[in-house]
């Protein structure tokens, strides 16, 4: 899938970052969105109208009753179709909205700000301290699951996982600037094999 749109603008006094989300292009988030939107959709329309050989939803609703032969399986059952049409819609909604995130750095304060992936509006939530707060920053793993590496902002108080999906080039690019406003850089062995590596990747596709 192709990657979204990551701004930096590094100089001697400041970093700025400001990414729309680093997991596809708004384009194929809305092709995405709309996809699961109809597919949910479908799967109402069969759930609710088809006439094959097991019941739909009709049947389950006509069915209970408290106290009727299999009245807590189709409670289970109905129950857990409704939640996955509810999951697959809400889903397909939330990548029709916008998605961002943003940091500004300078030598003073450090500012994140994003939109976080359960608001359904377009509301930023912005999290600040001073830069001298900042024990150290890294390009790490931040979904341990899935691998998925981001930029690691160990502060006093709290970690702070920010740009998921970020390429090595580009976080070096966010790194080296934080470094020249004198934040504390975790070195990673492996981070100038990645950027050789992300590089020749993408020069192959082009």
């Amino acid at each position: 899938m192709p990657k979204g749109k990551c701004d930096i603008h590094v100089t001697a006094e400041s970093v700025d970052v400001e990414s729309d989300g680093l997991f596809g292009t708004p384009a194929s988030r809305r092709w995405l969105g709309c996809f699961l939107i109809a597919l949910s959709i479908c799967c109402v329309y069969f759930a609710v109208f088809h006439h094959g050989r097991g019941p739909n939803i009709q049947d389950l609703v006509a069915e209970l009753h408290p106290g009727k032969r299999g009245f807590v399986i189709n409670l289970v059952v109905l129950a857990y179709c409704s939640l996955i049409e509810v999951f697959i819609l809400a889903y397909g909604v939330r990548h029709l909205l916008p998605f961002g995130e943003r940091l500004h750095a300078d030598r003073t304060n450090f500012t994140w700000s994003r939109i976080r992936w359960l608001s359904f509006g377009q509301r930023w939530t912005t999290r600040s301290i001073p830069i001298s707060e900042v024990v150290r920053a890294s390009y790490a793993i931040v979904y341990k699951s899935k691998g998925v590496h981001g930029i690691l902002i160990e502060t006093y108080g709290d970690n702070w996982k920010t740009f998921w999906g970020i390429e090595a080039p580009e976080a070096n690019r966010i790194l080296r600037g934080l470094k020249g406003l004198g934040v504390n850089i975790q070195h990673d062995p492996e981070m100038r094999e990645s950027i050789r590596e992300t590089l020749r990747d993408r020069r192959a596709e082009l």
